[in-house]
């Protein structure tokens, strides 16, 4: 379903016009069994070809995770031995290429098992920390209690999977984990890069960067790890930022972690085989509404003189080709009571949505913050993906979104997932396997065209079902 509605952005959902078009014909059709996910060079993208090529590097990522191997020991692998390494992996893809001619030893498997096996700890602990505070906030609802419970039971049926995502996350050498991309706490990102067959061209990469979801208080970069693999194998170099939750920080807080990981992304993205020049941003639920605030901020005061809260640090909106809202959160004004009812309580919600000492609902929403066509210009096309059976974020939201972009001479789809829930395009069909509706228009949105992609299946069918049914989102 695409809906072209350009009614009033807070009409109600019964008087949006929706359009049911039938399944549209495959121009290209992607089998990672018989193409190992190629796309054809000076396909992908509708950025500058030449620019890119110009501007390209070549280099091995894995031969620079080898030599940091051997610089850094186990015994050392703590946050400040992390930081160096992150610094490391930056000045190494800075240098010329003559460095890399010399053979280096291989990590073992077991040292990378050990490696991930800290790393997991580390990680576990932050979370656990911070979801124990949040905890304390909550009063020990059973509201939350039940959906804890549920969400153990939805992450144990689901573990086949998991496990297989929890070897590729610490293990695989295509994966670059905890980058900083600021000083600030939780200010890293995870890079995931294309295969061995993609560095074998000299063309920059597209890239992608996503922002996780997790209702503004349990989200998490590695949440991303399952979108970030398939994107990657299919020749996008994709980015997913981490940032602050609630009580570590407010609204104010995350988007100030969004711009500054967005900001860092466009400046080095070059060095890792991404091309600055071809940047799609994708935000889920929560993140929907993050990526969808910083874009519309940012366009905003770059035909202004003066900062706007949320808009800080700038970064160049030029830059960026697409915006992808899937499943997200527009409209916080309207939602709040559905919020209250579901467990997210109006003290908890007014709190994280406030600054300057006052909770600001209508200016932390996008469909409220979009106003008048002066920066229409300045804007990339939006793609809203949306199921019918989303009851975290409703569909009207997100039509309200589309209808205030189209009233602001904004380009932009809505494209209705009929049945889908709200973590089903992100978490369960991809689990099941076969066609990915979620990544294929991701990818049609990079490469300018239509696109279908199979996928093997991670988990069995009736235990997907399984989660499915007893998924607390």
């Amino acid at each position: 379903m695409v809906d072209q509605s350009r009614d009033s952005p807070t009409a109600a959902a019964s008087e949006v016009s929706v359009e049911i078009a039938p399944p549209a014909k495959t121009l290209h059709t992607v089998h990672e069994e018989e193409t190992n996910g190629h796309i054809p060079a000076g396909r992908v993208g509708n950025g500058n070809s030449k620019r890119a090529q110009a501007r390209g590097t070549s280099f091995s990522l894995k031969q620079v995770r080898r030599n940091l191997s051997k610089q850094l020991s186990l015994d050392d692998f703590d946050w400040d031995a992390a930081k160096r390494r992150n610094e490391q992996i930056e000045q190494i893809a800075l240098n010329d290429q003559e460095q890399y001619d010399s053979p280096v030893k291989p990590q073992s498997n077991l040292e990378k098992a050990w490696i991930g096996f800290l790393g997991t700890l580390s990680d576990t602990f932050l979370v656990a920390r911070l979801a124990l505070k949040l905890f304390a906030y909550l009063g020990g609802g059973g509201t939350w209690v039940f959906r804890f419970l549920r969400l153990c039971l939805y992450t144990c049926l689901l573990m086949p999977g998991f496990a297989q995502m929890f070897f590729f996350y610490f293990l695989s050498s295509r994966v670059i984990r905890s980058v900083a991309y600021g000083k600030k706490p939780r200010q890293r990102l995870d890079i995931f890069v294309p295969k061995h067959h993609w560095k074998e061209n000299d063309t920059l990469r597209p890239v992608v960067i996503y922002v996780t979801g997790g209702a503004w208080t349990i989200g998490y970069k590695a949440w991303g790890s399952l979108l970030g693999r398939r994107l990657s194998k299919h020749g996008c170099l994709v980015c997913c930022l981490d940032y602050r939750n609630f009580p570590q920080g407010t609204i104010v807080d995350m988007l100030e972690d969004v711009n500054t990981g967005i900001g860092w992304v466009l400046q080095k993205i070059s060095n890792y085989g991404g091309d600055p020049e071809q940047v799609y941003l994708v935000g889920q639920s929560c993140g929907g509404q993050l990526c969808s605030l910083t874009t519309l901020l940012q366009a905003e005061q770059a035909i202004g003189p003066r900062a706007i809260i949320g808009g800080t640090p700038k970064w160049d909106i030029t830059h960026l080709r697409g915006l992808v809202g899937v499943s997200g959160v527009y409209n916080c004004a309207d939602l709040r009571q559905h919020f209250n009812q579901r467990g997210l309580y109006f003290s908890l919600f007014d709190r994280i949505m406030s600054f300057q000492g006052k909770t600001q609902l209508k200016a932390l929403s996008p469909t409220y913050v979009v106003h008048g066509a002066q920066y229409a210009h300045l804007m990339p096309p939006v793609l809203l993906l949306h199921g019918t059976k989303d009851t975290c974020a409703p569909l009207y939201n997100a039509k309200q979104f589309h209808q205030a972009l189209h009233r602001a001479g904004i380009q932009s789809t809505l494209k209705i997932y009929e049945g889908e829930t709200h973590t089903s395009p992100l978490v369960e069909n991809p689990m099941r396997g076969g066609t990915d509706k979620l990544m294929d228009d991701i990818l049609s949105m990079v490469k300018g065209e239509e696109t279908i992609t199979v996928q093997y299946s991670l988990c069995p069918g009736f235990l997907v079902t399984l989660a499915a049914w007893v998924c607390p989102f």
